[in-house]
């Protein structure tokens, strides 16, 4: 166990982890393929993030459980409002995640003076396999991980299990459709929304999921957690913007072309592709008045005294329907 900026921090490998259905094949070392952009979606919008973390109702000796934590962005940040009593687990299946949140607990603590602060433990585990105790948390966090789950509901009945009755689930989490508004022509951006549905559908993905955003508060109501409040946070961006803004949504520019291409009109392909590509006079990013704004829900579930049961799969309503 080492201090780090004020955190104990200490790794229990629980289980291996597992392979991901979207994110690419996972296990020991390995980390998701979107790594990168998720870290500087990080380094992007750290104010933002920073704000939603300091409005929740967090208070000294909590204990807070990070759900799929991945490099710990979150973790060390929550923990900061928790005192030396207090505790933060991270838990992700990615080994290399868990391995990275640990390297850099450790680089932190050789360069600064850290003080006694809240615990931070970081887990390996799977989500079906979380090896913690009913009602252990006061609040479980999950920040733009639901979506990639296989099944939204059944992973909130894995949090709304090991959260104390009357505790919090927070959910942070976007609606591919909404996620980023950019000034797209307006003939092209509705083709490009049809072509990407599709791809989800034909690829033989629960296409619903994707769009896990619009519908939070039923999600969680299935998952047998009362919602309490769910709202949209706006991260707007004017031109110029920042390296890590143009690496962030020039990888998500890049997916979203390979996404649509097989479901697109030639010629509205031809007209996507000359947007998205920086060698272009009209790349997207390159605009002098670009504008443009990411768009996440925060929704906020409690588990009521005494707790319900969750459902079981069988008859279930397809998440996002």
């Amino acid at each position: 166990m080492c201090i780090f900026a004020g955190y104990r921090i200490a790794v229990i490998a629980t289980s291996h982890a597992r392979p991901s259905p979207e994110g690419g094949a996972e296990g020991p070392g390995t980390r998701p393929r979107y790594e990168a952009r998720l870290a500087a979606y990080h380094r992007a919008f750290a104010p933002e993030l920073q704000a939603i973390l300091d409005a929740l109702p967090l208070g000294a000796g909590m204990r807070v459980l990070d759900f799929a934590c991945g490099d710990g962005y979150y973790a060390s940040r929550l923990a900061i409002r928790l005192g030396a009593s207090g505790m933060v687990v991270g838990v992700d299946r990615s080994e290399g995640y868990v391995d990275d949140a640990t390297a850099d607990a450790a680089d932190a603590a050789t360069a600064a003076n850290a003080s006694p602060g809240a615990t931070v433990v970081y887990v390996r585990a799977a989500v079906g396999a979380l090896p913690f105790a009913d009602d252990t948390f006061d609040l479980v966090w999950c920040a733009q991980s639901l979506f990639s789950l296989p099944d939204p509901v059944e992973a909130l009945c894995r949090m709304a299990r090991v959260t104390r009755p009357g505790g919090l689930v927070v959910v942070l989490e976007n609606d591919t459709a909404h996620q980023v508004c950019l000034p797209w022509p307006v003939q092209l951006e509705l083709p490009v929304r049809a072509a990407e549905l599709r791809s989800f559908v034909e690829g033989g993905l629960d296409a619903a999921k994707f769009y896990v955003g619009r519908r939070l508060p039923a999600i969680m109501a299935e998952a047998r957690l009362d919602p309490q409040r769910a709202t949209t946070h706006a991260f707007d961006r004017l031109a110029p913007i920042g390296e890590d803004e143009r690496v962030l949504l020039q990888g998500y520019l890049d997916e979203l072309v390979q996404r649509v291409r097989p479901f697109l009109d030639a010629s509205l392909l031809a007209e996507l592709r000359d947007l998205v590509s920086p060698a272009s006079s009209h790349h997207l990013l390159a605009e002098p008045y670009l504008s443009l704004t990411w768009l996440n829900v925060l929704a906020v579930g409690r588990k009521p005294r005494p707790a319900g049961s969750c459902p079981s799969q069988a008859g279930r309503r397809p998440v996002g329907r």
